[in-house]
């Protein structure tokens, strides 16, 4: 449980840990006034059933003169007055507590879910290739929440009753000290000994859920994902069998839970009246009066009334933090993790140095690099020069490192050793105004369910989208026609994916999206691969107008792609065997004439 509080703790500031202390406090001021309810009912009814002892007890007397009563009648019903006033009062006071706990909680549920979203958007690339989208996913819009419904809120409700419990019994030892003491001894053994049952049942179930409920989402993307090759293939079953095993797997989980959250009431039940009846049996076995003891049976039977729900809850709010719990871990070691990452890229971000100008060149420098658990290096030192406003490209067999070293330039990924210098200065020293001043257009173009114009420009709101940029981005990419012959143009929506446009018009919105900035230095990744020969030679010709004015690199099978290139590089094996015009390497090199481009 320390453990448990600990990796809690770690998810607020100080102000939020001042603002529980507030809370807890408060609800120990609420448990307060639940013990004060409860032992008003006993003096209470004995008054009801006694008016004369008015006069010999000496605090009633004080009131009774306080108050102006004229008679016993007026007495018993302005007592009933304050009586229902501090039940009003108490129950008002507990109204507005719980809805601050709840408005506290799920705002702090909020900003933790956009925290925890920002960290993972912020994390490197590297990341991302060792980390299923559907676990995080999961984390974010399943783990988050169950943080709060199924620990925090549970534990404010398990302390609220245990306060609550503690003040009732506190009370009625001191109205009555050995049946009490019977009583909860009785009590005590009996939820120890439902307890341990039901953490043995209880055991692992929560992380069989976790694990499961991010199977679940991944089935789901994968089946939806690929829904063409779903149904051509004919592999709907494969993804409804395994999609059905995870579920079947997290229902039963739910299954245990649930009924060690709900069975545990009926045995409370028991306990509780068998309690009060044990008091009443050892009462009368004393020789004790029913007149006498009638004032200790409504109080023990307010009590237990009153704690027949808190220990129902108590029960069930252990149940559900034991099988919750897991959450925490999993979002614990995210926040830890990636906050330490975040620092130090906010260190490095605080230094950094002007901005990249880009006047003369781009040079690789004895670039090694090796992927995060990968046995060998995929770029073993590269080094070349890129002047600007030249066009190169990268080709060589599938695997040799070409869209790697793509993404060191980019500076997705981080060189194992070596550095990449724009003018001299490594770009990690200004990556963000490095990565601005590039258009990058991957083989696989991802677009978002909205319009075409949101998808070209990714990323930014209506009012900051400008319509003259957009058209500009549209006819470099050779999407003009195409837009124009839409009924709502560039409001048309795309569907998931881009579902609803071809592979092509995909592409080339993915083109448009990449030159809506105007970048300095366009880099494609293989990115004419969808375009049919006609498009892709027009596209060409818009990209040669650019000559001298944009620096292009790109990856290409196409003969027709590349030959027009100032220079071309050939990769084999994350090294840069040869390199030269496309002329050069036709006549000289016979490894370059057999690539299929």
């Amino acid at each position: 449980m320390n453990k448990l509080l600990r990796k809690l703790l770690y998810i607020f500031n100080y102000q939020e840990k001042c603002q529980i202390a507030t809370i807890f406090l408060l609800m120990l001021v609420g448990a307060g006034l639940e013990t004060i309810g409860v032992g008003l009912i006993p003096p209470f009814v004995s008054l009801l059933g006694n008016p004369e002892i008015i006069e010999q007890q000496e605090i009633l007397s004080w009131l009774y003169t306080q108050l102006g009563a004229s008679s016993h009648q007026i007495f018993l019903l302005l007592m009933s007055l304050i009586v229902l006033s501090v039940y009003l009062f108490k129950n008002a006071y507990l109204a507005i507590l719980t809805y601050w706990q709840y408005r506290f909680l799920y705002q702090k549920q909020m900003s933790l879910s956009a925290r925890l979203l920002k960290l993972y958007l912020n994390s490197p690339y590297t990341f991302h290739l060792q980390r299923n989208s559907a676990e995080l996913v999961r984390n974010v819009t399943s783990e988050v929440p169950l943080i709060f419904a199924g620990v925090l809120i549970p534990m404010l409700i398990l302390t609220t009753e245990m306060m609550v419990m503690g003040c009732i019994t506190v009370l009625l030892l001191i109205a009555e000290p050995l049946s009490s003491a019977i009583a909860a001894i009785f009590l005590g053994v009996s939820i120890f000994c439902l307890n341990k049952i039901i953490r043995k049942q209880m055991n692992g179930q929560g992380l069989i859920r976790q694990e499961q409920s991010g199977q679940m989402i991944k089935w789901v993307n994968q089946g939806l994902g690929g829904i063409k090759e779903t149904k051509v293939l004919g592999r709907e079953m494969f993804f409804i069998d395994t999609f059905a095993k995870s579920t079947q797997a997290y229902s039963k989980a739910n299954l245990i839970v649930g009924l060690a959250t709900q069975l545990p009431n009926l045995f409370i039940d028991t306990i509780l009246i068998a309690s009060v009846l044990l008091i009443v049996i050892f009462s009368l076995i004393q020789g004790r009066q029913i007149q006498s003891i009638l004032p200790m049976l409504s109080l023990f039977a307010i009590s237990a009334v009153r704690l027949m729900p808190s220990a129902k809850r108590i029960i069930s709010t252990i149940t559900t933090i034991r099988y919750s719990k897991d959450s925490v871990d999993v979002i614990h070691y995210d926040l830890v993790s990636l906050e330490t990452t975040s620092t130090q890229t906010s260190l490095i971000k605080s230094t950094q140095a002007p901005s990249h100008l880009f006047q003369n060149s781009i040079e690789l420098k004895d670039i090694n690099y090796r992927y995060p658990n990968a046995s060998k290096l995929s770029l073993l030192g590269i080094s070349l020069s890129i002047t600007k406003g030249q066009s190169i490209a990268f080709v060589g067999a599938s695997g040799s490192g070409k869209t790697t070293l793509i993404d060191v330039l980019l500076g997705l990924l981080i060189p194992s050793q070596g550095e990449v210098l724009v003018d001299g200065k490594n770009i990690l020293s200004n990556l963000e105004s490095w990565q601005q001043k590039i258009g990058y257009i991957p083989q696989s173009i991802y677009l978002s369910d909205d319009t075409i114009r949101n998808n070209i420009a990714f990323g930014l709101v209506a009012d900051e989208i400008k319509e003259e940029q957009v058209w500009d981005a549209i006819r470099a990419a050779q999407l003009e026609e195409l837009v124009n012959s839409l009924p709502e143009q560039l409001n048309t929506l795309v569907g998931e994916h881009g579902i609803r446009l071809s592979g092509g018009q995909r592409q080339r919105i993915g083109i448009a999206r990449a030159l809506y900035h105007n970048p300095e230095i366009i880099i494609m990744d293989e990115a004419t691969a969808a375009l049919d020969n006609t498009t892709e030679r027009e596209f060409m010709q818009a990209l040669e107008a650019m000559s001298g004015h944009k620096t292009m690199i790109m990856i290409a099978h196409r003969l027709s792609t590349v030959k027009n290139c100032d220079r071309l590089y050939l990769v084999k094996e994350g090294k840069v065997v040869d390199s030269g015009t496309y002329e050069e390497l036709i006549q000289e090199n016979l490894e370059f004439r057999q690539i299929n481009i």
